[in-house]
């Protein structure tokens, strides 16, 4: 399967119109201690650009964590069907599940309990998932056992 970079766009192709609406409105926003005005404090940085960063960290995590993989694709890159359901992640970092008109909230947390329970079958895939390139056709010889490892 193809590395591709995990982006900021993913994430928010996730949102609906109202929700990134609110989200550039307040995204760096907080309230002073002495109340008032919400207001972006000096040096706030942007929090999408480090939740992707986080998320696909925990991906790649997961996959590294897998004893039959032994590559990963460049940095910052999932493989091409991990993205939707990093970027369901990533959208729950981001906004939550409450932000949502009624109705909506359960199928987001069905999606955000799915996304998680992929996330941990990643730890125990085949490699082959993994691979960049195409897929070696299979060795013509069988494997002693039915063990891919024990090929003579």
């Amino acid at each position: 399967m193809p590395w591709v970079p995990f982006t900021e766009a993913d994430v928010t192709s996730r949102l609906a119109a109202r929700e990134i609406e609110v989200y550039e409105a307040t995204s760096r926003r907080e309230y002073p201690e002495e109340g008032g005005e919400a207001e972006v404090p000096v040096l706030s940085p942007e929090r999408l650009p480090q939740i992707v960063e986080q998320v696909c960290n925990q991906f790649r995590g997961a996959i590294r964590g897998n004893p039959l993989v032994s590559v990963l694709g460049p940095a910052g890159t999932l493989p091409d069907f991990c993205i939707a359901h990093a970027a369901v992640i990533a959208r729950v970092a981001l906004v939550g599940m409450n932000p949502v008109p009624e109705g909506m909230t359960d199928p987001r947390r069905d999606e955000y309990r799915e996304a998680n329970s992929f996330l941990r079958s990643l730890r125990t895939a085949p490699a082959a998932m993994f691979d960049d390139a195409d897929p070696a056709p299979a060795p013509a010889c069988p494997a002693f056992g039915g063990n891919p490892y024990l090929d003579f």
